[in-house]
């Protein structure tokens, strides 16, 4: 699934858009936010324009955090 978002400097906030669906959400918790970033390899300074890559953490998935990272151990397990 891929995603645009960018950092809005006068809110402080990240603004996540699902380009498939044109969903959005907004992360406003400043330890969210560097979640987020991390897993994308980027910083606020590269967000100052719209980004768009694939949802590496799938933010606009349906399942539970519990239910990824169950499917990750499995398949991390499978691939030893």
């Amino acid at each position: 699934m891929e995603i645009k978002f960018w950092y809005d400097q006068y809110e402080q906030k990240l603004v996540v858009c699902h380009l498939k669906t044109g969903n959005y959400k907004e992360i406003t918790n400043q330890a969210k936010m560097d979640t987020f970033l991390r897993a994308h390899a980027m910083t606020l300074e590269e967000c100052q324009y719209p980004v768009e890559t694939m949802d590496c953490i799938g933010l606009f998935q349906k399942k539970s955090t519990f239910q990824m990272i169950k499917e990750w151990m499995t398949h991390k397990n499978r691939s030893e």
